[in-house]
């Protein structure tokens, strides 16, 4: 049997509750009360729970909210609501670093989120679980270590096992001590699940971070794409990254791609010169001097003796810079641009839910200035393209700048139909699914109704069987084409 050690936090024996942690409870929350059959007193529990709750949050009392709406998922899953279910809910794990060496150690940390008075024990477990579907068991790291109510946070320290690279999970699974059966409807509440990457990677980390201390100061973009690579490699390592992104994000290409750039400069070569394909790049913003990253394609018929194409694409809410050039696998995006010959950017909108504004919104722009510094760009064709949010926000900045685009895309989105007539002048290719549960198609329907009444030329597609992201399948080949056929009009 292995056992925890106290850890003593400064300040606190339960782990920080933040703002963020209450937003994600009360999504999960609303999400299985929409989804799930309820009786009336369910329904009146669950109803009760969440105004409390909310009562809650408005104190600033994180742990109390916590505590309700866990209460509240209880409600709807017509689990009952005992000590041992309240202290296993309270229960929050976490690691000291996500990136992981085979054979190496982790300190896996497991405190309570808000007190319980529980007079039991729980009995807890650790194992190791392959993230995706590759057919590797799970294995057992410590078992058998019993949990009292916490009073203080509590750690140990394991040993990675000798695998594969990959993603994987540590599982923290508990138990009832008498051996009876966790309910079946809260089983996920008595397993605390830890995304990490199991792969050897800090020599090249360590080496990298060395050359950029070393590095002379550049204003260069390609310094700043080698900076952003240390940069995202270090936000994955803290947990700031969802791994569920990258579950094939090639570490060791980027680390060597960023040490290719260092030997450029050094050397006075221009890292950028000839390149084509994909490109990972970043800049580093006016607004708070961050590095912020964007993905670049440019098409191999790129000549710089003629002017190109350029178009801009805006990810949708919990997306970033990777989505148009690494999702829709059935239908991509950057064959369409390599047969029309398109430079392709997408800026990251930073928060998962900004919908582009504020420095987000900054960032388009300065991304298309940079692009533009460093490519032969035709001003007179820039498109602009986005999905959901993205959409969203296409057309809120094309209402808000209406003389730098020459055709709008917007997919699954919606906006202000007052603002339309500002753009009457501007093409649009407009996509929408008409099941689409996450923005309702009449959004779509609004903006192009009015688009059309101001004199606007709209093709509007509207995929009647479509839910919000298939909406978009097959449609970047039509909508390229459709683009390639404008150019901005002097007004």
């Amino acid at each position: 049997m292995w056992r925890w050690a106290a850890l003593i936090v400064a300040g606190s024996s339960l782990f920080a509750q933040t703002a963020g942690m209450v937003r994600s409870a009360a999504v999960t929350f609303r999400a299985q009360r929409d989804s799930a059959r309820l009786s009336q007193a369910q329904r009146r529990e669950a109803e009760r729970l969440e105004l409390e709750a909310q009562q809650e949050t408005r104190a600033g009392r994180w742990g109390e909210a916590l505590r309700r709406y866990a209460h509240a998922i209880a409600a709807v899953r017509g689990a009952p609501w005992t000590p041992a279910v309240e202290f296993a809910a309270s229960l929050d794990a976490r690691v000291d670093h996500v990136l992981l060496a085979p054979g190496g150690p982790v300190t896996l940390s497991l405190a309570s989120l808000f007190p319980v008075a529980y007079n039991n024990d729980l009995i807890a477990s650790v194992f190791l679980a392959p993230a995706g579907e590759n057919g590797a068991p799970e294995q057992a790291l410590a078992q058998g270590a019993r949990l009292e109510s916490l009073t203080v946070a509590l750690t140990t320290r394991l040993t990675i096992p000798q695998t594969l690279p990959g993603n994987y999970l540590l599982v923290v699974r508990l138990a009832l001590p008498d051996n009876s059966n966790v309910p079946d409807a809260m089983r996920d509440t008595f397993e605390k699940r830890l995304p990490v990457h199991i792969e050897s990677l800090s020599a090249e980390v360590e080496g990298l971070r060395v050359r950029l201390s070393q590095a002379l100061p550049q204003d260069t973009a390609a310094l700043a794409a080698a900076q952003y690579t240390l940069q995202f490699v270090q936000r994955v390592d803290r947990g700031e990254e969802g791994l569920r992104r990258y579950a094939a994000y090639p570490f060791h290409q980027e680390l060597a791609r960023a040490n290719a750039i260092l030997d450029d400069l050094e050397a006075g070569r221009d890292p950028l010169a000839g390149h084509r394909g994909d490109l990972h790049r970043a800049y580093r913003s006016s607004v708070d001097g961050t590095l912020q990253p964007y993905r670049l394609f440019i098409p191999d018929s790129y000549d710089k003796a003629r002017p190109a194409s350029l178009l801009v694409a805006l990810h949708g809410a919990g997306g970033d810079e990777n989505d148009f050039f690494d999702g829709y696998a059935q239908a991509p995006l950057k064959p369409e641009a390599q047969r029309v010959g398109f430079v392709v950017v997408c800026p990251k909108g930073r928060e998962p839910n900004s919908g582009y504004r504020g420095a987000a919104e900054r960032d388009v722009f300065d991304v298309m200035a940079e692009v533009q510094r460093d490519y032969r760009i035709d001003p007179a064709r820039i498109f602009l393209m986005g999905h959901s949010m993205g959409a969203f926000a296409a057309w809120r900045l094309a209402i808000a700048h209406p003389d730098i685009f020459a055709a709008l895309g917007p997919i699954s989105g919606g906006g202000d139909p007052a603002g339309m007539v500002k753009i009457r002048h501007i093409p649009q290719y407009v996509v929408h699914g008409g099941k689409d549960d996450t923005v309702p198609v009449t959004q779509s329907r609004a903006m192009v109704e009015a688009g059309r009444k101001a004199g606007a030329t709209i093709v509007y597609i509207e995929a009647p069987d479509a839910g919000h992201y298939e909406a978009a399948l097959g449609q970047f080949g039509p909508m390229l084409d459709f683009f390639a056929r404008q150019v901005k009009a002097s007004r």
